[in-house]
């Protein structure tokens, strides 16, 4: 296993982790800023990942929709 492909391992598992969370209700920012975290980390090294990118971008689109969806439901999101 190259190193890419250990990076992009983690992140489908962070990315499910996140799916999980929101499966449930639940936002999760803090594993969308994980995944983009790792997305960077990856570019600055000069091995961009369209595997990580792609991951990063859905988990944000869903966590922003949780939200959303939750704010119009009346919740106060707990600061999100």
């Amino acid at each position: 296993m190259t190193e890419l492909e250990a990076f992009e391992t983690i992140a489908r598992k962070i990315h499910l982790d996140g799916v999980e969370c929101i499966q449930g209700g639940n936002p999760c920012s803090d594993t969308v800023s994980v995944l983009f975290y790792i997305e960077n980390y990856l570019n600055d090294e000069g091995i961009p990942s369209p595997v990580v990118s792609a991951l990063s971008d859905d988990l944000d689109v869903h966590n922003r929709e949780c939200i959303d969806f939750l704010r119009s439901m009346g919740s106060d999101v707990h600061g999100y």
